[in-house]
């Protein structure tokens, strides 16, 4: 996981855990902020999601990518080929929460690394991909 996230979701944990403990202290000294109006409790998601990608793929085969997600989820993936063409195609989790793409990598993209965005509701991850000409 990239660095960036990794501090990301430390920070919401951050803010969580003082919130909460503000809170509780609060009690403890039997005050309560009437100010503020009365609320459900909510809890702020930490989208997080596990990708399936194979470590390789060659030219004229087909290479199947997924993502895990909540059932529903819009899932986008951009794929840019070494040679710097770019695929984008967009589909919805599934009921088992899987986002799938597939497609035949074609002689023209070029050899090297190619670049998968995923985009899962409002997370960016971006993972490499090498193709070669035959495995």
């Amino acid at each position: 996981m990239h660095p960036k996230y990794i501090a990301s979701r430390f920070l919401i944990a951050l803010i969580a855990v003082s919130l909460i403990a503000l809170l509780a202290w609060m009690s403890l000294r039997g005050q309560s902020n009437t100010s503020l109006p009365p609320s459900t409790p909510t809890t702020v998601p930490v989208i997080d999601f596990v990708t399936n990608i194979p470590q390789k793929a060659a030219w004229k085969n087909n290479v199947m990518v997924s993502a895990e997600a909540t059932p529903g989820t819009t899932c986008q993936l951009i794929y840019i080929s070494p040679s710097g063409e770019n695929r984008q195609t967009d589909t919805i989790a599934n009921i088992n929460g899987l986002c799938e793409w597939k497609w035949q990598i074609k002689e023209s993209e070029g050899k090297g690394h190619g670049r998968l965005i995923f985009t899962i509701g409002e997370t960016t991850e971006t993972h490499f991909l090498e193709i070669l000409p035959s495995f």
